[in-house]
């Protein structure tokens, strides 16, 4: 029978430091994470927000947007397989979360919005989208 060693499974060296990438964020602290309390995440929210919320028609994109007293804004992304291959659906999720990072800070407190494209397999560039989020500030 065999015993392995204390360190045995361990990678690198001890005193590794971590990757630059790890270091610069860490030290201005910047987060790129979308954390769970800004998503929506059970079929109950999405409901929700469908069932109460106010839809508006960009473009590119249609947002159902609900006012509710959370203390910071959320956001949800519906993208079907009709729309197109995963990485198409994929980009279009990247770039709605990029949009919804830059233009939460004009959106009132507690704004849930829902997500999802207007047309199947064209994926909006993040100035189209950027320029749907303005409307949901009027």
């Amino acid at each position: 029978m065999r015993v392995s060693q204390e360190n045995e499974n361990r990678q690198g060296t001890p005193n590794r430091q971590p990757s630059p990438s790890h270091r610069s964020q860490k030290a201005v602290g910047l987060s790129r994470s979308f954390s769970r309390s800004k998503r929506l995440r059970s079929r109950e929210e999405f409901r929700r927000v469908k069932k109460y919320g106010k839809r508006i028609t960009g473009h590119s994109v249609v947002f159902d947007v609900l006012t509710e007293k959370f203390p910071c804004h959320r956001l949800g992304v519906t993208v079907s397989k009709r729309f197109g291959d995963a990485h198409l659906r994929n980009l279009f999720k990247r770039r709605s979360r990029e949009a919804f990072r830059l233009s939460q800070s004009k959106l009132a407190p507690g704004t849930t919005v829902h997500v999802s494209p207007k047309q199947e397999g064209t994926v909006p560039t993040l100035q189209q989208f950027l320029e749907d989020f303005t409307l949901l500030i009027c």
